[in-house]
């Protein structure tokens, strides 16, 4: 089968698209045909190993683990003896070992039963960035009906799902976004956007809760602009220098009588993928793709991906 792979770290030139073996399920895992697989900023910073606490995972001073991708979508095609959930044959979507691949292994509690009505490159795309958006706003933001929300980056591949699942919750949403992405935000169902090449968000509040995805201001500014029980979240630590965050949270929430503000990395279940299933069945969630690039144009699709400058999601399609 055909597979992306890093033998070493660096730039989206290090990608290989190369012929190797076709896994074999364990007792609880699920062989995927992939039909379409999404990139992340997870990817990205394992391609480039700049971080240390994943080179601690994949390898050091080079990857010994050369596979890439997570997020997808696609058939069952063999399963595992302990498995009960799926049959071959059935469309599923979830997180898969090295997704940017004709096929891939998943556990069977990362995947779910993909809704008939949505298609392969929007069920692909949602998983790592719907699961964020979804445990920010519900799980550590506490979102409630009628609170006002703010939501910073709301063009990203987390914030496009934000926007919508923070809908469903009825909350009033103002969206944090750049003039090119006004209308599509808008669109998705944000009640106000604020332009920040035009006017800055700091005193547009007071919100019940802030979900921040760009990290670029002191603590002590999103707090001024929360009501007094108000709740900000911060998400994609993993971006910026993860010592240097954590020190940054740490020292801001011990001088603090309350906590205000909150960060999370989220995690894989089967209870959050069967909601974003739920959701994307009704219509509420739908995904926002940016481009679609085949398998052998992956490097392209990394490069995008670290080019910051996406609007939703970029897909690899197999």
């Amino acid at each position: 089968m055909k597979a992306i792979l890093a033998r070493k770290y660096g730039s989206p030139d290090v990608l290989t698209l190369e012929e190797i073996d076709q896994p074999t399920p364990g007792d609880n895992q699920v062989l995927v045909k992939v039909h379409a697989a999404a990139t992340n900023p997870s990817n990205w910073h394992r391609m480039e190993g700049k971080i240390s606490m994943l080179r601690k995972v994949y390898g050091d001073p080079q990857p010994t683990d050369h596979a890439m991708g997570g997020d997808c979508t696609g058939t069952v095609v063999a399963v595992g003896k302990n498995v009960t959930r799926f049959a071959v044959g059935d469309a599923v979507f979830g997180a898969a070992k090295g997704a940017f691949a004709e096929y891939a292994i998943a556990a069977e509690k990362n995947l779910v039963h993909k809704p008939e009505n949505i298609s392969f490159v929007d069920a692909a795309a949602i998983p790592t960035g719907g699961l964020t958006a979804l445990q920010g706003l519900r799980n550590h933001g506490r979102i409630t009906s009628g609170q006002r929300v703010l939501i910073i980056g709301a063009s990203g591949g987390v914030g496009t799902y934000a926007v919508q699942i923070a809908k469903s919750f009825h909350a009033h949403v103002t969206a944090v976004c750049s003039t090119r992405n006004i209308e599509m935000v808008k669109r998705i169902g944000a009640d106000e956007v604020i332009d920040y090449t035009q006017q800055d968000w700091d005193g547009a509040g007071p919100y019940d809760l802030i979900l921040d995805m760009v990290g670029d201001r002191p603590f002590d500014v999103y707090v001024k602009n929360l009501t007094p029980g108000g709740r900000m979240v911060s998400v994609g630590a993993l971006g910026m220098d993860m010592m240097a965050f954590m020190a940054k949270m740490g020292a801001y929430k011990a001088s603090q009588e309350e906590e205000k503000v909150f960060s999370y990395t989220a995690q894989f279940n089967t209870d959050d993928l069967s909601t974003l299933a739920q959701l994307m069945a009704s219509g509420e969630v739908k995904s926002v793709i940016d481009r679609r690039f085949p398998l052998e144009e992956t490097a392209a699709a990394m490069a995008m991906q670290g080019s910051k400058q996406i609007c939703g999601k970029v897909v690899i399609t197999i």
